[in-house]
C-alpha cells in the first residue's frame, strides 16, 4: 500500500502499490523475510548498468555480483529517479522523487522536512553511517540527515567495511556510495597506456555537451571507452567480492539484508550522450539485488520498480512505520507475489530543456522539453527505436500518466522554490488514482 502524501492543507493523497501488468516472474520461494531491527547495508555505485552484468545476461565480467544474484532477489526492470548520483541517493533516503524531495541535480539540497531512512533507523535504536565518495570535507547536500557518522571520503568501500567490521555486533544501517572514481583508476591501471582513453578527449568531449555542435568520440575512440567501462564494471565486482568476503568473515551474512543498487547508469554516447546527461535507459536502468539475511533461492522479478521504492522496502524489514510523505511503494508484496498493477516508475533531471520519463507494462516515454519520444524497452533495450509515430494512442496514454505525475511532485514539493501552490483538477486526480496514487 502506498503511503499518504499530502498536496496540499485539505487534498491528501493515499498511495497503492505501484505494479505493471502481470505477476512477478519467481524462480524459486525466497527465504523467510525479516520483520524487525537486524543489519541492512546499501551499497549504491555510481555509474553501474545493468546490461553490463552477467546476472542481466550481459558480459561475463561479473562473477562476484553474479554469485550475489543467485542468492537474492533480482529486479529485472529497476529504474533511478535520476541519471546522476546524488538525485538518485537523495530517492533512495527520503522514498521521494527529486522535485518533491528538493533535491534534483548536484548542488541541490535534500529537504530538511523530507524524513530519511536513516532517522526511521534511529527511532529503532539502531547506530547509523554513511560513506560516499568524493573529497573530505565535501558537502553533504542534506544527504547527512539522521545519519550518525556521515563522512565524505576517497574510499567509501574500505570506510564502509572497516566501520561494519567494528559494529557487527550491533543492528544498524549502513550506506556506501560512490565507488565510480576509484575504480576507474584501477581500471586505467588495468588497460595499461595502451588501451588507455586520453583524458584530455574526454574534457573534451565533455566541454562540448549542451552545445548546438557537441564533440562526439570517433568509432575507435568509442570502443576505448566501452574498453574502458568494461574494466571499471570488473574493478567493481571485485570490490563487492571483498565486501561479500568480509560478510562471511563476520558472520553478518547471516543476519544482514544486503542491497546492491546502482544509483544510476553510464550512457555510452547511445543518443549522443556520455556518462548521466539524459534519462535513456542507459543511464536510468539499474540493477537492483536485495540478498535477505542467510540468503534464499534465486528469485527474478520482471515487475517495474524504483530505487525510491527501497526506503520503504528497507522501513517494512526493520519493522518501522513509512512516512506520509513517502511516494514509493514496499517492494515485499512484490517479493511476496501479492502485489497488484499498475507497476510504474518515474524519474527527472533539469538538464538541457528538463527531461522526464515513464516506465509502464515494457515501454517507455521519455521526454525531453516538449518533444516525447516512445520506446518498447522490454525488447529495444538501448532506446534506439522511436515509436512516436508509429504508436501515438500508446504515446498519449503515457504522456497523460507523465503530465498528471509531473503536476502531482510539483504540488507536493518541500521546497518552496519548486512548490506549486494550484490545487490538482479533477482529470490529474482520475488519472493519478489510475495509477495507483490514489485509493
Amino acid at each position: 500500500m502506498k503511503q499518504l502524501i499530502a498536496l496540499s492543507s485539505v487534498v491528501v493523497l493515499t498511495f497503492m502499490m505501484l505494479t505493471c501488468s502481470g505477476d512477478p516472474v519467481v524462480e524459486e520461494a525466497a527465504g523467510e523475510l525479516p520483520d524487525g531491527p537486524h543489519p541492512v547495508i546499501v551499497v549504491a555505485v555510481d555509474g553501474l548498468r545493468a546490461d553490463w552484468l552477467g546476472c542481466y545476461g550481459g558480459p561475463e565480467l561479473t562473477p562476484a555480483i553474479d554469485a550475489l544474484a543467485a542468492e537474492s532477489v533480482r529486479f529485472d526492470s529497476a529504474w533511478a529517479q535520476a541519471p546522476e548520483m546524488l538525485p538518485s541517493l537523495a530517492a533512495l533516503l527520503s522514498g521521494m522523487y527529486p522535485t518533491s524531495n528538493g533535491l534534483r541535480s548536484p548542488g541541490d539540497e535534500l529537504q530538511a522536512e523530507a524524513v530519511t531512512l536513516a532517522e526511521l533507523a534511529n527511532g529503532l535504536g539502531m547506530t547509523t553511517a554513511m560513506f560516499v565518495e568524493g573529497r573530505p570535507g565535501g558537502a553533504d547536500y542534506g544527504l547527512a540527515q539522521g545519519f550518525g557518522s556521515y563522512q565524505v571520503v576517497p574510499t567509501p568501500g574500505v570506510d564502509a567495511i572497516d566501520w561494519m567490521g567494528r559494529n557487527a555486533a550491533e543492528d544498524f544501517l549502513l550506506v556506501m556510495a560512490g565507488w565510480g572514481s576509484r575504480a576507474l583508476e584501477e581500471a586505467a591501471e588495468m588497460l595499461g597506456d595502451e588501451g588507455a582513453v586520453d583524458p584530455g578527449r574526454i574534457a573534451e568531449v565533455l566541454a562540448s555537451r549542451g552545445s548546438d555542435d557537441p564533440e562526439l568520440f570517433d568509432d575507435a575512440e568509442l570502443a576505448r571507452v566501452r574498453d574502458w567501462y568494461a574494466a571499471w564494471v570488473q574493478v567493481v565486482d571485485r570490490f563487492v567480492a571483498g565486501l561479500v568476503a568480509e560478510l562471511g568473515a563476520s558472520g553478518l551474512d547471516r543476519r544482514a539484508t544486503l542491497i546492491l543498487v546502482g544509483t544510476n547508469g553510464f550512457a555510452l554516447q547511445e543518443h549522443g550522450d556520455l556518462f548521466g546527461e539524459t534519462v535513456y535507459a542507459p543511464a536510468t536502468r539499474v540493477p537492483l539485488l536485495i540478498r535477505l539475511p542467510g540468503g534464499s533461492s534465486p528469485v527474478v522479478v520482471d515487475n517495474v520498480v524504483e530505487v525510491l521504492d527501497l526506503m520503504p522496502t528497507v522501513a517494512d524489514l526493520l519493522g518501522a512505520e513509512v512516512p506520509a510523505a513517502v511516494q514509493g511503494a514496499s517492494l515485499l508484496p512484490v517479493i511476496e507475489g501479492t502485489s497488484t498493477p499498475p507497476y510504474v516508475a518515474f524519474g527527472e533531471t533539469p538538464q538541457g530543456a528538463g527531461q522526464r520519463f515513464v516506465a509502464l507494462a515494457g515501454y517507455r516515454a521519455v521526454a525531453t522539453g516538449d518533444e516525447l519520444e516512445l520506446f518498447h524497452t522490454a525488447v529495444d533495450h538501448l532506446e534506439l527505436e522511436n515509436l512516436a509515430a508509429a504508436e501515438p494512442d500508446k504515446l498519449a496514454k503515457l504522456a497523460n500518466d507523465l503530465e498528471a505525475w509531473s503536476k502531482m511532485v510539483a504540488a507536493t514539493s518541500l521546497d518552496p522554490e519548486l512548490r506549486t501552490d494550484a490545487e490538482l483538477d479533477d482529470e490529474t486526480l482520475k488519472q493519478l488514482k489510475s495509477l495507483g496514487y490514489i485509493q
